[in-house]
């Protein structure tokens, strides 16, 4: 980390600051990995969602088609049905692809589905370091084209398909859109980016002066990008189904939201990822939150996190026809 610590505490917004001093901020290592992920699984609530909304909820095993192992996924219905086929809520969950499962995703999804009636299926895709990239796009595809292929089976009307990710769950998902694009088996109506994590190369870059000093920190993104590529960040030749920052061409992706705070590690990266879904003639939406960094979601309550659940339910209700 830069040695001016506090170099963008003044920055933060007042409404979310508490969650630096609550989670102090530690540079993610090979050697801290394993405490990490048993201290985000006791973090995390074990709430029963058919207890707090009017949803079915179930876990599933299915196939790879790819012939990997079976894959979880979490699927969450509304127990009254609003449309004769429901729309699909596909999400991918963050963790700098180290860390997490369907379980943050889990009450978000639970409310999408009694509110708005969608399938929401949340995948629990194999993490790094112990596997690499392709087995996280080969679990992710696998989980949505599952879906797809039992649509009728599951109620759910394939022209109405949004994939959604925050933080490596975004980067993940916007890999999956594109390699769903070149497939062409079947499409992807929307696509939400939630402070994505996008460019391998941000973890090599010069340092950012005040972004990426707390929470998840270029280190941490080192460590990251080098677990799931197993190679050092940055090299040559990196498939942009893996980093989509590399891709020469976004054209053909789906209507895309995209929200990042404006001290977040990713902040250059997903502006420019939007620069180039807006040249390459996706429609794009974009939002800057000042002074949020990437714990942000802890503060559901805060002036822009209810702006922005707005402004993002709104994008995925337009693109789906559903409003």
């Amino acid at each position: 980390m830069n040695e001016q610590k506090g170099r963008s505490r003044h920055l933060i917004d007042q409404e979310i600051i508490s969650a630096i001093d609550l989670i102090p901020t530690s540079d993610l290592s090979k050697n801290t990995l394993m405490e990490s992920r048993e201290n985000q699984a006791k973090m995390l609530p074990q709430t029963d969602v058919t207890q707090l909304f009017p949803v079915i909820f179930e876990e599933r095993a299915v196939p790879s088609y790819f012939g990997g192992p079976d894959i979880r996924i979490e699927m969450i219905k509304p127990r009254q049905p609003k449309y004769n086929k429901m729309p699909l809520y596909y999400s991918i969950h963050g963790g700098g692809m180290v860390l997490g499962s369907p379980v943050v995703d889990r009450q978000g999804n639970a409310a999408l589905a009694a509110q708005h009636g969608f399938c929401c299926v949340s995948v629990s895709y194999r993490l790094a370091p112990e596997h690499i990239q392709p087995s996280q796009l080969q679990d992710c595809y696998s989980g949505l084209k599952w879906c797809i292929v039992h649509a009728d089976e599951l109620g759910i009307d394939t022209q109405k398909v949004a994939v959604a990710g925050s933080s490596a769950g975004a980067g993940l998902a916007a890999g999956l859109a594109m390699y769903v694009r070149d497939q062409k088996e079947f499409d992807i109506h929307h696509l939400r980016l939630r402070s994505p994590m996008l460019d391998d190369r941000t973890s090599i870059s010069p340092e950012h002066p005040y972004a990426g000093e707390y929470v998840w920190t270029k280190r941490s993104n080192y460590f990251g990008w080098k677990s799931v590529l197993g190679h050092e960040p940055g090299q040559e030749g990196t498939s942009e189904y893996y980093v989509p920052a590399r891709a020469k061409s976004l054209a053909g992706l789906p209507p895309t939201y995209i929200s990042i705070g404006s001290i977040d590690l990713f902040i250059d990266e997903a502006l420019l990822f939007a620069k180039q879904l807006a040249f390459d003639g996706v429609l794009v939406e974009l939002h800057v939150y000042p002074g949020y960094h990437h714990l942000a979601p802890m503060f559901p309550n805060a002036h822009f996190s209810r702006e922005g659940a707005k402004s993002s339910e709104y994008a995925l209700l337009k693109a789906l026809e559903l409003l």
